[in-house]
């Protein structure tokens, strides 16, 4: 049996990681003053893009659950980005380290 972890999960520590880091660096640091802040807000927290849009719908059928439908799309699809580009980027040094012959 390996004991080496899977690639996926490390890609899941890492977007976790990732993950923190960018809400730290948006809501602790806050980068950019107040207008710069929406650039790094999108920039790092990528699941804003899709997940405004569906909090508003949501609004128009419930408005009370708009914030946790806003915050929990957001979260999550920032989450999956994260995830989807440490998997990519673990599988692709995995596979330059093998026909390296590393």
């Amino acid at each position: 049996m390996d004991p080496r972890l899977a690639d996926w999960m490390w890609a899941f520590v890492a977007a976790f990681g990732l993950l923190g880091a960018a809400a730290f660096i948006v809501f602790v640091i806050h980068p950019g003053g107040f207008e710069g802040q929406i650039g790094w807000f999108v920039a790092l927290m990528p699941g804003a893009i899709f997940g405004l849009p569906l909090a508003d719908h949501v609004f128009k059928v419930a408005p009370g659950a708009e914030r946790v439908a806003l915050w929990s799309s957001v979260v999550a699809i920032t989450f999956f980005w994260y995830f989807a580009i440490s998997y990519a980027a673990i599988k692709s040094y995995r596979f330059f380290a093998s026909a390296s012959g590393r």
